[in-house]
C-alpha cells in the first residue's frame, strides 16, 4: 500500500487586478510551499483561484487576470514540480478563446501538465464571468495510483441528472480540491460524504478571510483545510483557523 505526503495549502490571497498581482501572490506562497517541501510532500494542492482571488464583478474583471492553461501560471507551477520532485495542483481563470472558465490544473513532477479540469457547478461570483463545463472531470493515472482535481462545489457531487456522482463510478484514489468554501461545519459533510460516495481520498485546500473589489466585499470566514483518507479520518495537523499554513498527512491510498 501506497502512503503518499499530501499537503493543502490555505492561505488569503490579494485580489488581483492584472499579471503583476497574480506573480505578487504566487511569491507570498513561498514560505508555505518551502514548509511542505521540507517534510517532503508529494502532493501539494492550492485553493480555488489561488493567485487570482474569487470576486470578479464581470467579464473584464476577470480577464485581466486570465490565462491559457499553459500560460505563465502553469509555468510556475511546472518549475515547482519539476524542483521539488512533486505534483502540484491549482485553481486559475482559463480562458479559451473568448471563454473563460474556473478551473484547475495538475502538474506532475517533470513538469507536464497532466490535466486541466473545469467547474461544473457555479457559485456566487461564478456566474458574472464563468462559462460551465460540459465534460466531467479528467483522471490521470501516475506513480500514485488515479489522481484528480475538481474545483470547490463539485465536490457535492452534482451532475446532470442522468448521470452518478462527478466520477460516475470511474475508478479514482486520489482527489484534489481547491476550494473558496465559507461557513458550515468542518470538516464539511460535503467532503466527508464525497469521500465515501467515490472510495477516494481528499485533499481539500482552502482559502480564508475578507476580500474586496471595488465596492463589493466578501467575508470567505477563517478557513478551514483538510486532507481525508479513504477510511474517512480527516487529517488537520498544521492547520490555523484564520491564518495562512501548510495542513500535511501521510495517507493511505
Amino acid at each position: 500500500m501506497f502512503v503518499p505526503i499530501l499537503t493543502a495549502i490555505q492561505y488569503r490571497p490579494r485580489f488581483a487586478t492584472c499579471q503583476a498581482d497574480v506573480s505578487d501572490n504566487f511569491r507570498r506562497c513561498g514560505p508555505l510551499v518551502n514548509e511542505a517541501a521540507a517534510l517532503g510532500t508529494e502532493v501539494i494542492v492550492f485553493p480555488e483561484l489561488a493567485f487570482t482571488g474569487y470576486s470578479f464583478l464581470s467579464m473584464d474583471d476577470a480577464v485581466q487576470v486570465a490565462e491559457r492553461k499553459d500560460g505563465p501560471t502553469f509555468q510556475r507551477m511546472a518549475s515547482m514540480a519539476k524542483i521539488l520532485k512533486c505534483h502540484v495542483v491549482w485553481g486559475f481563470v482559463e480562458s479559451d478563446g473568448e471563454t473563460l472558465y474556473n478551473a484547475t490544473s495538475i502538474a506532475g513532477p517533470d513538469g507536464d501538465l497532466l490535466l486541466t479540469n473545469r467547474k461544473m457547478n457555479l457559485w456566487g461570483n461564478d456566474f458574472l464571468w464563468a462559462t460551465p463545463a460540459n465534460d466531467l472531470p479528467g483522471v490521470v493515472q501516475t506513480e500514485l495510483g488515479w489522481l484528480s482535481a475538481i474545483v470547490c462545489r463539485d465536490i457535492t457531487d452534482r451532475v446532470p441528472q442522468s448521470r452518478s456522482g462527478v466520477f460516475a463510478n470511474r475508478k479514482v484514489d486520489l482527489v484534489a480540491a481547491p476550494v473558496n468554501w465559507s461557513g458550515g461545519g468542518f470538516p464539511a459533510t460535503d467532503w466527508m460524504e464525497f469521500v465515501q460516495n467515490n472510495s477516494c481520498a481528499l485533499i481539500v485546500a482552502n482559502r480564508w478571510g475578507m476580500e474586496e473589489n471595488r465596492s463589493f466585499k466578501h467575508d470567505f470566514g477563517q478557513g478551514g483545510s483538510t486532507i481525508v483518507g479513504k477510511d474517512m479520518k480527516p487529517h488537520i495537523g498544521g492547520l490555523k483557523f484564520n491564518d495562512d499554513c501548510a495542513v500535511t498527512a501521510m495517507v493511505d491510498l
